[in-house]
């Protein structure tokens, strides 16, 4: 049997169906054996670029919560994917990446495609594995797949060129090893939490000023540990109002005292409360400078912050009291404790006029800007949109301008609806994540949402979408230009020359690519794009969306 048989062999008894890939010379005969296979053939995602192959790998593994699994060649292949493996290892992304490299029988790469690739891995995952030879193939696919299912990733494995088409006599010790036995997902050592320090919690929520608001500020660690119907009970035992991190929002969708997601690009009324709070109880968030908008939202306010890593106590921001602890059992203990002291922590802050004013909130607060008559105001883009786009939703937003829209006005029932791809802060993502996440979900429509120079930066992949039938609406924010440089070069009175780059007729290039494309500029396109999606979605969906980029958001005001 050849290495490469091998490997395949261990990806399906790990239960994987899927693998994204831009084929190379080191690494063809391995691709074509993982679909071609006679027995347990895998599906591949052939991409148009390697950098995208990685991110439709992450936008897999996101959706699935199970293994994105991505083949990359040596030398310039792996040196394209840096941004996307990065962004990967900063959402700890469950990607195992398969990498050729220099072939064993020579000192350098006849190919010139030998670089210091190695220490370039190293240095952006903090999980690299080589397999110098068959005798350690299995033990070294064994620790990644454990290191995938403990810790989450990505994970790379280096394998050199002439190894991966070799004969193996090992390829058969993979039943005796830990690959594809059942496991649950761990995560991580389970912290206890400290009674003295839950005394102490309690003993601050008791001895908040019943006049203003409390406010329980749930994040993605507090998702994670299912910890939503816990913090809901504390926050009725308290009269506290319940808020989220970005990445959590939808958390509390159907609470009548949900204040939405707070932060730098937090609703008003969000941010207005916990400014206003005599105590924040933080829980599974990190406290993160877009989360506090600089540390302005909680300059006022006692804050307890409840997190299972030690080390993300006072990470970015100061706090009064910090207790390590799963954020389900600390918040249950926090309940138990008032409760063992039967003391009253109400305040009266939950009234009908509160759940009334948080109801009737604005998406979008009052602005006034003049609109060119062949441009649309973003706001009236992304209300319709809201209104028209299936519910059955997966967001996905690329970085940019545009996307401080899309989190005031497009609504998601669970944060497992939205899918961030910003870990990085780099440009041009979102498409191909979207993309492999729309390879994997069959219950939601992936909503993919870009700038025009995002769309643009991943153009190519448009091409995978179409040819894989992938059933996926991607909406298009056009302004013409690069939107945040845009507003940055506005707001300090500088030329914005520079920042102003028209793109082709985006829907006439969907069009020529296989995919609908529709262009956005009035409220009778709007009714147009919803016709087209009212019979649903298959294939990709272009929304070529002109808006005007000199309406700008809120944002912009205190952060250019």
């Amino acid at each position: 049997m050849k290495v490469h048989e091998a490997i395949r062999r261990f990806l399906v008894a790990e239960g994987v169906d899927t693998a994204f890939s831009f084929l190379s010379d080191a690494t063809v005969e391995m691709v074509a054996n993982l679909q071609e296979a006679t027995d347990d053939p895998l599906d591949v995602v052939e991409a148009r670029h390697e950098q995208a192959a990685v991110a439709m790998a992450d936008g897999y593994a996101r959706a699935t919560g199970s293994v994105g699994v991505v083949v990359v060649g040596r030398g310039p292949a792996i040196a394209q994917t840096g941004t996307a493996l990065t962004t990967a290892r900063k959402a700890d992304s469950k990607v195992l990446v398969l990498v050729a490299t220099t072939s064993r029988r020579t000192a350098t790469d006849p190919l010139n495609k030998e670089f210091r690739q190695r220490s370039f891995l190293e240095t952006l995952l903090d999980d690299v594995l080589a397999v110098p030879d068959d005798e350690v193939l299995v033990p070294r696919f064994a620790e990644a797949f454990r290191r995938l299912h403990d810790g989450g990733g990505p994970v790379a494995v280096e394998l050199p060129a002439d190894l991966i088409a070799a004969e193996t006599d090992h390829a058969d010790d993979w039943a005796a090893s830990t690959i594809g036995s059942s496991r649950t997902t761990a995560g991580g050592t389970r912290f206890e939490p400290d009674p003295s320090a839950v005394d102490a919690a309690a003993e601050r929520l008791l001895a908040a000023d019943p006049s203003v608001p409390t406010t329980i500020l749930a994040g993605r660690g507090a998702v994670r540990a299912d910890a939503g119907d816990t913090i809901e009970t504390l926050a009725e035992r308290t009269d506290a109002l319940l808020a989220t991190t970005l990445q959590a929002q939808g958390y509390f969708s159907e609470h009548p005292f949900s204040l939405g997601f707070v932060g730098g690009f937090g609703s008003p009324v969000a941010n207005e409360y916990l400014r206003r709070s005599d105590t924040v109880v933080a829980v599974g968030c990190s406290l993160n400078e877009h989360t506090t908008d600089r540390g302005r939202l909680l300059d006022d306010s006692t804050v307890v912050q409840i997190d299972a890593d030690p080390g993300a106590i006072e990470r970015h921001t100061r706090v009064d009291l910090g207790v390590v602890g799963d954020a389900a059992d600390a918040v249950e203990a926090l309940v138990a404790e008032l409760d063992r002291r039967d003391a009253d922590a109400t305040s009266g802050v939950r009234s009908e006029e509160t759940s009334q004013r948080l109801a009737e909130a604005p998406a979008f607060p009052e602005r006034e800007f003049e609109v060119a008559p062949d441009r649309v105001d973003p706001r009236e883009v992304v209300t319709g949109l809201d209104a028209i786009l299936p519910d059955d939703r997966l967001v996905v937003t690329d970085t940019g301008h545009f996307m401080a829209w899309i989190f005031d006005g497009v609504t998601v029932a669970d944060p497992a609806d939205y899918m961030w791809t910003s870990d990085f802060g780099s440009v041009g993502l979102g498409g191909p994540m979207g993309y492999g996440a729309a390879r994997a979900v069959e219950d939601r429509t992936p909503i993919v949402f870009c700038g025009d120079g995002g769309f643009m930066m991943s153009l190519q992949e448009l091409d995978t979408a179409v040819r894989e039938g992938l059933s996926t609406v991607v909406v298009v924010m056009n302004d013409g230009g690069l939107g945040a440089e845009y507003q940055r070069l506005y707001h300090d009175d500088e030329p914005t020359a520079a920042a102003e780059i028209e793109s082709p007729d985006l829907a006439a290039v969907a069009d020529d690519f296989g995919a609908t494309g529709l262009e956005i500029r009035s409220e009778r396109d709007l009714e147009r794009a919803e016709d087209r999606l009212d019979g649903g979605v298959t294939g990709p969906v272009v929304l070529d969306c002109k808006i005007d980029r000199d309406v700008y958001h809120r944002f912009f005001d205190d952060h250019a």
